[in-house]
């Protein structure tokens, strides 16, 4: 497996589904673009990992050990490894502007 596609996977199974090319289809001053992320105060990948890791708002947690329950995913949870790959990815992608599409839409 490429490592690109080692990153896009964890995007792939947890984020795509609201984070669709960066975008966010729920809360449009929250998507994954690098103005939004500055605004908002999540661009690093430390911030991004706890908003990944615990959810914020709308957004659930995916963290294996995330609390509260209530903002947690109900869905399967991530192991660490996978969300720093995540973060990674979406980092990247953000620092890009978005432009490998083709790799998390399949």
């Amino acid at each position: 497996m490429l490592k690109e596609e080692q990153h896009a996977t964890p995007f792939r199974q947890a984020c795509v589904g609201c984070h669709n090319g960066g975008g966010n289809i729920i809360q449009l001053g929250a998507t994954l673009f690098l103005q939004d992320l500055q605004r908002n105060g999540i661009d690093t990948e430390a911030e991004i990992y706890r908003i990944t890791y615990y959810g914020n708002r709308r957004m659930p947690g995916f963290g294996e050990n995330c609390t509260p329950r209530g903002q947690c995913t109900f869905g399967p949870q991530l192991q660490d490894e996978k969300i720093k790959l995540l973060v990674e990815f979406v980092k990247l992608q953000a620092d890009q502007g978005w432009p490998k599409i083709e790799s998390y839409e399949n």
